[in-house]
């Protein structure tokens, strides 16, 4: 009978376990990674960025990785310059504003 409670216990636990991880995986989001696209020279990064601005075409940013971010990360939206000269990007379907650094930029393509 000892033997019986034991073996319950230990199947049990064992399937309490799997089950743990199978939940952990299934509902742990996948990682995107974007790819990673050339670093735009500066005089032609300053043209699209002035392009984009004046246009106001949906733009997506690709930004150089900053103290959170570990690679490259991708930002959508549109481009503005408040009062004080700083850039902003804004993407209203996602209520975000992003503050730029023009050097953190690493390339920039109009967005469909």
């Amino acid at each position: 009978m000892q033997n019986k409670q034991t073996s319950l216990k230990i199947v049990s636990k064992s399937l309490q376990s799997s089950y743990r991880q199978f939940m952990a995986d299934f509902t742990s989001p996948a990682e995107v990674v974007a790819p990673l696209l050339p670093q735009m020279p500066t005089f032609q990064l300053a043209l699209f960025l002035e392009k984009a601005q004046t246009n106001h075409y949906p733009v997506m940013l690709q930004m150089q990785p900053s103290l959170t971010e570990t690679r490259p990360y991708n930002i959508h939206g549109i481009l503005k310059t408040l009062a004080s000269g700083q850039l902003v990007l804004v993407n209203r379907r996602q209520h975000l504003t992003h503050l730029i650094e023009t050097d953190q930029i690493r390339y920039l393509k109009r967005a469909e």
